[in-house]
């Protein structure tokens, strides 16, 4: 149906459904040289149609094989990703922009830290004038990795996947005053002592701010009269939803907003950190 002023008004489900984008930005993290993973929301709607070995296409002619791997829900772009980054440099401050084309088959387009889209490096010309195209090797499987055993596996491994969380986040320094906290089960974070009285009021709104520019209002409480500690738990569920955050994962709260606060959080996950 059209609108008043001639635009095409479709339902949003129908948007949804076409929606063929997701995004990815890279964080100040280690894993993410080995593995990255694809948005949960594009699993839902596109991962039974994905192979075990996806393809890449990259505006420079380069095509890319690279395996998916599952870990608990969560599916990664893993075996073939490492030499895709080292090729076009890609670290810290970077993203992707990624369409699906159907049939396994994705375009990704490279930004670097500026929000630029990044010069491709010159291709090596190829002896019979073909595009030279880069290909991994990784093992093939008909769809991805899904059995019994495997989610034992990643269940065993959980502990230590938080732990090198915990110590990545431990590792990041930003110049603004910052803490660090761990997800607790009850959908909320605790703030240490010196930071919460030196910068937050008790039901105040801050701003949590995400690698996105994406904001969610929040506010700090007290547990009890007796805690010297803050929590952040009103609207904190709604962040940790929209951000894919569960309990065992870690974040970095950088304040670079005073008036009124805002909180840039740098996201550890603890499935990032999945062997």
């Amino acid at each position: 149906m059209k609108s008043r002023r001639g635009r095409c008004v479709r339902p949003s489900a129908v948007l949804e459904k076409e929606s063929k984008h997701f995004m990815k930005a890279i964080l100040p993290s280690p894993i993410h040289a080995k593995q990255i993973r694809i948005p949960d929301e594009f699993i839902t709607r596109f991962g039974n149609e994905l192979k075990n070995v996806v393809t890449i296409i990259v505006p420079d002619g380069c095509v890319w094989e690279m395996e998916l791997k599952k870990c608990d829900e969560h599916v990664f772009f893993c075996n073939g990703w490492q030499e895709f980054v080292e090729y076009y440099s890609i670290g810290y401050g970077c993203y992707l922009s990624f369409k699906y084309k159907g049939n396994s088959k994705f375009r990704v387009i490279i930004f670097n830290a500026t929000s630029v889209e990044i010069c491709y490096p010159l291709k090596t010309p190829s002896t019979n004038g073909e595009q030279n195209k880069k290909y991994s090797s990784p093992r093939k499987r008909s769809k991805v990795e899904t059995s019994e055993n495997h989610g034992k596996k990643v269940k065993i491994m959980s502990k230590d996947a938080s732990k090198r969380a915990e110590d990545a986040a431990n590792v990041f320094n930003p110049n603004n005053p910052y803490f660090c906290s761990k997800v607790a089960k009850g959908r909320c974070v605790y703030v240490p002592s010196d930071f919460a009285f030196k910068y937050l009021k008790l039901n105040v709104p801050i701003k949590l701010q995400n690698s996105h520019g994406e904001q969610q209002e929040v506010f700090c409480i007290l547990p009890d009269s007796r805690s010297s500690y803050m929590r952040i738990s009103k609207g904190f569920s709604k962040f940790q939803r929209n951000n894919n955050l569960s309990p065992g994962d870690y974040c970095v709260f950088e304040l670079i907003k005073k008036k009124p606060v805002v909180l840039k959080v740098t996201m550890f996950r603890a499935v990032d950190y999945c062997d």
